[in-house]
């Protein structure tokens, strides 16, 4: 059975475990059992380490960036996948002095006694889908974008879109993540300026409220709206398209000055929408402890190897240092 195959049998093995890890109403270590919620991104991932890691059994949910954040702070999970950093708005929902956040996505205080520390775990490439039938919207750059995806002045019409030549007068429809997904915020940090900030230049087209953005937590359903509808655009994570090539094209893109770059793992340092990938814990997990082991198994030759299989990239063809400094963290070398 491959790789593919083995993810989709290993999503209803990871939801029984999840069935019988909330019954027994255990977190973290010491019964074997650990609780890993968040990011639709990190979801294969993390569903691939599961199936592999023999060091605990290891219940694994989507939801989101924000939920598993959520469930971390509220000592829900032991571990939160995220497509994005920690931002003062998660220790808000829980209570939490949000001046405790740092730019970084590091917290300089707890909340609710919990200490969320980062660990990259792999890059991703964000990819901008259309209809195999769109001949006119191949290659767009960061302002157009803008002009789709903002509530500035927003395109109705692809015809509207600057410089797309050809286009036809027929309605967007963008189909993409909601509000609770990490991938949402990161793709609009990318092209909004001041994106989170209180001079933040604009709003999304989700925000404007006109019907046009279709907002879903679930991956799959945007990739298939995008696959039925001509109209259509939307974006998501490098693994969910790979699965889906020639079902779906993917948009070269560019900044507003520079060529545009199709996504890939080969053009991760060219691609304009690159991105880590993380996995939040409660402080540096204890050596010998299964938080602990299964870091290391994550960070390891082994679980790396597991990441161009799933779509995304490993972290040692970026910077090989993140893994040994986070290696040092966990106890070893």
């Amino acid at each position: 059975m491959g790789r593919k195959e083995n993810q989709r049998a290993g999503s209803v093995a990871v939801a029984i475990i999840l069935s019988m890890a909330l019954v027994a109403g255990c977190l973290g270590g010491g019964e074997g059992y650990l609780i890993q919620r968040g990011s639709s991104t990190v979801l294969p991932l993390a569903i691939a380490w599961a199936e592999e890691f023999d060091g605990a059994q290891i219940s694994v949910a989507g939801g989101g960036s924000t939920h598993g954040f959520n469930s971390l702070l509220n000592g829900e999970a032991d571990l939160a996948d995220a497509s994005r950093l920690l931002k003062d708005k998660d220790y808000e929902s829980v209570g939490a002095n949000p001046d405790w956040v740092n730019e970084d996505g590091t917290a300089s205080g707890p909340a609710n006694g919990i200490l969320p520390t980062k660990w990259v775990v792999a890059f991703d490439v964000v990819v901008v889908l259309i209809n195999n039938r769109n001949d006119w919207a191949g290659e767009l750059n960061f302002s157009q974008l803008y002009t789709i995806f903002t509530d500035d002045d927003p395109a109705t019409y692809w015809d509207e879109v600057p410089g797309l030549d050809g286009a036809p007068h027929l309605k967007v429809d963008i189909y993409a993540p909601d509000e609770a997904s990490g991938t949402y915020d990161f793709f609009f940090e990318q092209i909004i300026p001041r994106w989170g900030k209180d001079d933040q230049v604009a709003g999304t087209r989700l925000q404007a409220g006109d019907g046009v953005y279709h907002p879903s937590s679930d991956d799959n359903v945007i990739l298939r709206a995008v696959r039925d509808n001509k109209n259509a655009i939307g974006y998501l994570g490098y693994a969910y398209y790979v699965e889906n090539v020639g079902s779906i094209q993917a948009v070269a893109l560019a900044e507003d000055e520079g060529p545009h770059v199709q996504p890939s793992p080969e053009h991760v340092a060219d691609y304009p929408m690159t991105r880590q990938l993380y996995i939040y814990t409660d402080g540096v997990p204890d050596v010998g402890g299964p938080i602990n082991r299964y870091l290391r198994y994550v960070l390891s030759e082994e679980g790396q190897a597991i990441v161009p299989d799933v779509g995304y990239v490993p972290i040692g063809l970026v910077d090989p240092d993140i893994i040994d400094e986070q290696m040092q963290l966990l106890g070893v070398g």
